[in-house]
């Protein structure tokens, strides 16, 4: 598994997303860095420079591969910002180790039937055409108000994407499809969450629901007029949350 490491201090472990890599915290880790803290940026399996053979690519599965790294480089309970797949990744590291975790446009609960059946469809689109899943999905993580905007990091994202072989889409795809319930997870541990109240991916719906269900309900940080990629739609909101959970 390929990964980065800077800066000294306290250790920060961020984790990206389906179809992202390591260099989407480019313009984040820097302000960790001048806080005093070290930054791990890793590329998850399938994603970047970590490649993968198989069917597919559990989040355990990436999980133990930041544990080993964790271990290979005696990181011990550090801080780690999971983005929507990487907030999957960050609950499976939790049962194997001691982490401050933060989900980022993430959650905790399985996929419904429905959401089981649109990753079955994902597979067959990209068996058949990856681009047109990248070309389709990557646009509609971020809020309608804001896509003008970030033209450009909309292209720079499907770019990157495009390079991922089809077969390890597919693998992530199935893993995040039979990923299972963590919400016991944050019953037991202090878990925070950044949410953004346009997102289509983690609707405010639905997230309200399933936090209501907690016995320990999370603290959740909601970035206004942003939608699945705040990291991109406003970054300095961002990272005045991720500063707040590390402070």
């Amino acid at each position: 598994m390929h990964y980065r490491v800077a800066g000294n201090g306290d250790p920060v472990i961020f984790l990206h997303g389906l179809l992202e890599n390591s260099s989407m915290w480019n313009e984040i880790t820097p302000e960790f860095e001048r806080l005093g803290f070290q930054t791990i940026l890793v590329d998850l399996p399938c994603h970047g420079e970590s490649r993968f053979d198989g069917e597919i690519c559990s989040m355990a599965f990436m999980a133990e591969g930041v544990n080993a790294l964790s271990v290979a480089e005696g990181i011990e309970n550090p801080f780690v910002f999971g983005h929507s797949m990487g907030g999957y990744v960050g609950l499976e590291l939790l049962k194997l180790r001691t982490i401050q975790l933060t989900l980022v446009h993430s959650n905790f609960w399985d996929d419904p039937t429905d959401k089981k059946l649109d990753r079955d469809r994902v597979v067959t689109i990209v068996e058949q055409n990856k681009m047109r899943l990248i070309n389709e999905a990557i646009p509609n993580l971020f809020a309608a108000k804001n896509r003008e905007r970030c033209e450009k990091d909309i292209l720079n994202l499907m770019k990157n994407a495009a390079q991922i072989p089809s077969n390890e889409i597919i693998a992530s795809t199935k893993g995040m499809r039979d990923r299972l319930y963590n919400g016991e997870l944050l019953n037991q541990s202090n878990i925070n969450m950044v949410h953004g109240d346009l997102d289509t991916v983690v609707k405010t719906a639905k997230l309200t629901i399933e936090v209501a269900r907690l016995n320990n309900p999370s603290r959740i940080q909601t970035i206004p007029d942003v939608g699945h990629m705040s990291i991109w739609e406003k970054p300095a909101a961002l990272i005045q949350c991720l500063a707040t959970v590390v402070s």
